[in-house]
């Protein structure tokens, strides 16, 4: 092992002899050039300022290290006083929360039944504030949520003068709901402004001013007109009401504090309806008046013809000589015609053929509009759902008021054209019956006529039936 080490250690020893060789070297050289005197001077100052600096680098340490020292038994001195600080809180912890167990069952022996009546004043004071916030009487008594809010507290400890209070507040809203009362306040109209005018209010449930029914609006305290009358009221029967012209008077009343007129009031009309409807809705309601005109005028005349054909074929109608069995009955005794029955065969079935046309006349026109009006209604529910998906596509389907245009349009359409295809269809079904009836009643009168003048019978008309 010490082998090795020598044999580690001898190129270390030739490098460092190499060194310090040429040091020597160096060093006679200088000496060549500096006298004895001068190398010894250089020497010793030298060594005079490596030892000042050793010194200087020793005196700073230890002025460190007592440094160190103080600041570390400050620390100590203070880690012992706030370990003395916490025993001391520690102990008034201990000693407090006894004493606070102790105060909590005293305050519990000597509460009795009063935490009970605490306990009954904070849902009662909280129930009380929510309905009175809600209450019309607070347009004209104002804000009244100071007391029940600070009774309502679970902390709260009401004094007697507070229950005292709270019972009269809760009396005066008792006897304000049962009477009809008149003041002054500040009204939002239609237009947004707000104006001031003589409120009627009845009880909790209806306010009334120079003619509009009010709202009553609970996080504000305001009241807003109705944009519009109610359907069943009338302007003068309020404005009778508010005059006192009458011992009674009909007035509406709303248990919502108007909330319930306000959705009457935004209910749609039959015109918002049928403008829900769009173009096609329109287009529907359109073809329904001509049908319903084009049926009505088929009905009457199909009418007018079956009693017409009834007094012909009785003989009791001398003026019906154009009706097509005068003309059947006239045809037969026509001379020209008994010597030829192709021609007399022929005639007749011209009469009968111009007699069902005329009759027919209109039918396939409200047979068309009978089926057309569902497809527009069809058309109507696809083009709504359209709108419907678009508005999603742009803006979610988390507000469905937003989808309500669409599928307004998507079910009044389709509601229109089931409205006006039905009564088409009945009508047209009825009128196209009856001509049938009468149509087929013609071929049956000419196969008749036509075989008597050929059999040479001729008897009365009126005989026939």
């Amino acid at each position: 092992m010490n082998a090795l080490r020598l044999m580690l250690l001898l190129p270390l020893l030739l490098l460092e002899s190499t060194h310090a060789l040429a040091a020597e070297a160096e060093s006679d050289a200088d000496a060549a050039a500096l006298s004895l005197s001068e190398l010894v001077q250089r020497v010793k100052e030298g060594s005079g300022e490596r030892r000042r600096a050793l010194e200087e680098r020793e005196r700073r340490f230890l002025e460190a290290r007592d440094e160190r020292a103080t600041l570390l038994a400050g620390i100590e001195r203070q880690r012992r006083e706030q370990e003395a600080l916490a025993d001391e809180l520690r102990d008034a912890f201990e000693v407090g929360e006894i004493e606070l167990a102790d105060l909590e069952t005293l305050l519990d022996e000597r509460s009795g039944d009063l935490k009970d009546v605490f306990t009954a004043v904070n849902q009662v004071a909280a129930d009380a504030g929510a309905s009175l916030q809600n209450s019309m009487v607070s347009a004209e008594l104002g804000d009244r949520s100071e007391l029940l809010d600070r009774l309502a507290s679970p902390d709260a400890l009401p004094s007697a003068a507070d229950l005292r209070a709270l019972w009269l507040t809760l009396l005066d809203e008792m006897h304000q709901s049962g009477r009809v009362s008149r003041f002054e306040a500040p009204v939002i109209v239609a237009s947004g402004e707000e104006i001031v005018r003589r409120v009627t209010r009845i009880g909790t449930f209806t306010a009334l001013a120079e003619g509009d029914y009010l709202r009553f609006l609970p996080d504000s305290g305001r009241l807003l007109a109705l944009a519009r009358q109610p359907a069943g009221t009338s302007r003068g029967d309020v404005l009778a009401f508010e005059a006192a012209q009458e011992p009674l008077a009909m007035v509406a009343l709303d248990p919502s504090r108007g909330a319930i007129l306000s959705l009457v009031v935004q209910t749609p009309g039959l015109e918002e309806r049928l403008a829900q409807g769009g173009l096609i809705g329109y287009l529907i309601i359109a073809l329904g008046l001509i049908g319903a005109v084009l049926g009505l005028e088929r009905l009457i005349q199909v009418m007018i013809a079956s009693r017409r054909s009834q007094r012909v074929r009785q003989g009791t109608s001398g003026t019906d000589g154009d009706h097509p069995i005068a003309q059947l009955r006239a045809v037969a005794r026509d001379p020209d015609f008994l010597a030829d029955a192709d021609a007399l065969s022929a005639k007749m079935d011209e009469i009968v053929t111009i007699a069902s046309q005329r009759l027919n006349r209109g039918l396939p026109v409200l047979a068309i509009f009978a089926a057309v009006s569902p497809l527009l209604g069809l058309l109507g529910t696809v083009t709504g759902m359209i709108e419907t998906f678009q508005v999603i596509t742009l803006f979610g389907a988390g507000d469905p008021r937003l989808m309500s245009g669409g599928i307004s349009q998507a079910l009044i359409t389709t509601q229109l054209g089931l409205a006006v295809a039905i009564p088409l269809l009945l009508i047209h079904s009825f009128a196209q019956s009856r001509a049938n009836t009468l149509i087929t009643e013609l071929d049956e009168m000419a196969a008749d006529v036509f075989a008597r003048s050929r059999a040479g019978l001729e008897r009365p008309a009126a005989g026939r039936d």
